[in-house]
């Protein structure tokens, strides 16, 4: 029995014959399940397979899909060179351009498909013991503390300059041999001048 002939198609006559939009295969393009032939156009054959391995849709039910064997790839085309088991791809998607098959990938979205809400629960469940470690190792605070902190050691340091004077005006008049009470004016007011040009400290985390 003669083998059937490869279908190839455009990705606007492939979108035509699975029912969908122009938009929704240019996302099966950018999610590497597209293959292509060496003239740029859309193995039927090879792209309908891939399509069918995709986990199946929780929307209220499951969906169906027929039973494919794998197709049959020409020597030296672009699928054929994939490793087995790596899903065939057009062109390299980073981490950003994740998309599902309604469109951008949105971590915040409600309604992910089973894939996408996998990779999120890892995603967030990798942070959140990437911050339990750095907190343990001291790498990472809490930044109501770290604010209440610096906010207090910087009043004390204030509040030590304004009582300086006081304290320190008895020693340097009699080193100086001049009058205490001159002497404290002085020194409180030059202090006071500067704490005024220092300003309010601003904490910056």
């Amino acid at each position: 029995m003669a083998d059937q002939p490869k279908t190839f198609l455009t990705q606007a006559e492939f979108a035509r014959r699975r029912g969908v939009s122009k938009k929704t295969v240019t996302v099966w393009k950018g999610n590497g399940l597209l293959v292509f032939g060496d003239d740029g156009l859309v193995d039927v054959d090879a792209t309908e397979w891939n399509l069918d391995q995709r986990p199946a849709k929780y929307r209220g039910g499951v969906a169906h899909r027929p039973v494919r064997s794998a197709p049959e790839l020409q020597p030296g085309s672009a699928a054929a060179k994939q490793k087995p088991g790596q899903a065939p791809r057009s062109e390299p998607v980073s981490a950003d351009e994740i998309r599902t098959d309604e469109g951008p990938y949105d971590p915040d979205d409600p309604n992910l498909d089973l894939p996408a809400a996998v990779r999120r629960k890892e995603n967030f469940l990798g942070l959140q013991r990437k911050q339990a470690v750095e907190k343990e190792a001291g790498r990472l605070v809490e930044r109501a503390a770290a604010e209440a902190l610096f906010f207090d050691t910087a009043r004390d340091l204030r509040d030590a300059w304004l009582s300086w004077p006081a304290r320190i005006a008895i020693v340097m008049a009699d080193e100086l041999r001049v009058d205490p009470r001159a002497l404290t004016t002085v020194l409180t007011a030059h202090v006071q001048q500067h704490l005024a040009e220092l300003g309010e400290p601003e904490c910056q985390l």
